[in-house]
């Protein structure tokens, strides 16, 4: 089988659920003895299934189009197109099946992280029991305004023209049915790999929650600094640690500042994939408060590192955290429940502990990259007749 992937992330350079499937994908299918080859923008060196396209990341869907047309194109059987980046592609393999040509008989698969509608609508205010503690930057307004759009145009047309959708949650396949228009949506979660048996933690350390991601407006840090003196007032030597950067960066900072969290909270800005990794494995909580997700990477990695997570009771959460059972889910935009949520884990090492190992275990089974990679290989070949 001859597999054409169109990523416009990869790893290490770029770490999401899009790139690291793609990466996971190309060398399991080479590994089988299928030839595979990977348009991205960034490629690791020496990877010899990654083709770099070269160009602005806006310009990506045209630059892999224009590099699709100059590939040896009789010879796909299976084109798959990673979220709305992969649109021009899926129309001109459309358009060569409709001319008859050879490279059309290739198969399109489309998977599609979020509906751009959903994140669309999700850049607006954020409240904290009824407070508004955010607001959208210039930057997130002319998303909303200008790409969004767009973006939501080429996801809409990217699903209508595939032979099969993707999608990471069943939150996330009826959004997509809804806002794009397609009936059939499968569910593949996202995926991440398991790192060695996380060290026992040691309650006498003062407990870190840690918040790992972009720093968005959906992701609404914003409240979980409005739940910070709550449980500042009941574990005084807690710790706060927000590991990323984003749009809503300097207005996290002026937040820290502003509630007077300065000695409490510590922002780390955007760390390596290594150093991220170590701030997981010294963190007792995590905690993702987001108004909108798909199916978040963040959760499934510190899952993974044997952590409880706390998180709001959106989108695809629910499906990768089981309430009272691998953490705790909390209404959004309630900076009291998720103060209480975190009060109840950080006051109960025990419990934290065998959260974090039934989170462990739910990733094993369920969200494991091998699972995930078997998952869409599975697809690809149903898809191509073996």
């Amino acid at each position: 089988m001859r597999v054409l992937l169109v990523s416009n992330t990869y790893p290490p350079a770029d770490v999401s659920g899009v790139g690291t499937l793609a990466s996971e994908l190309a060398h399991r299918l080479a590994a089988e003895g299928h030839a595979v080859r990977v348009l991205t923008r960034r490629p690791p060196p020496g990877d010899l299934h990654a083709e770099r396209v070269r160009g602005p990341k806006l310009l990506f869907p045209l630059l892999a189009a224009w590099r699709f047309l100059r590939a040896p194109r009789a010879t796909w059987d299976l084109v798959q197109v990673h979220e709305s980046d992969g649109a021009l592609v899926a129309v001109l393999l459309r358009l060569l099946r409709w001319l008859g040509a050879p490279a059309g008989r290739a198969r399109l698969v489309a998977t599609l992280q979020v509906s751009y509608a959903e994140e669309r609508r999700a850049v607006r205010a954020v409240r904290a029991d009824g407070e508004v503690v955010s607001r959208p930057t210039a930057a997130e307004r002319r998303f909303a305004l200008l790409r969004a759009p767009l973006l939501s145009l080429l996801g809409r047309l990217t699903a209508r023209l595939a032979d099969a959708v993707v999608a990471p949650s069943a939150a996330t396949a009826e959004e997509l049915r809804r806002d794009y228009h397609v009936d059939a949506v499968e569910v593949i979660p996202n995926g991440v790999s398991l790192p060695p048996e996380p060290p026992p933690h040691r309650p006498e350390l003062p407990p870190v929650i840690l918040y790992s991601g972009r720093l968005r407006s959906r992701k609404a840090v914003a409240v979980l600094l409005a739940a910070m003196p709550r449980v500042l007032a009941a574990s005084p030597r807690c710790r706060l640690v927000i590991v990323g950067d984003g749009e809503q960066g300097a207005r996290v900072a002026a937040a820290v500042r502003a509630r007077g969290l300065d000695a409490h909270v510590e922002l780390t800005g955007a760390l390596s994939r290594a150093a991220a990794t170590e701030r997981l494995a010294s963190a007792d909580v995590f905690c993702l408060p987001s108004i909108y997700e798909g199916m978040p990477l963040a959760i499934l990695e510190a899952m993974a590192a044997g952590l409880p997570v706390v998180a709001s009771a959106v989108s695809g959460n629910p499906e990768a955290v089981v309430d009272g059972e691998t953490g705790l889910l909390v209404p959004a935009e309630s900076a009291a429940a998720l103060a209480t949520a975190l009060l109840d884990l950080l006051a109960d090492p025990p419990r934290r502990r065998r959260m974090g190992e039934a989170g462990r275990r739910r990733v094993a089974e369920r969200f494991a990259i091998e699972r995930v990679a078997a998952a869409h290989l599975a697809l690809l070949r149903r898809l191509t007749g073996g």
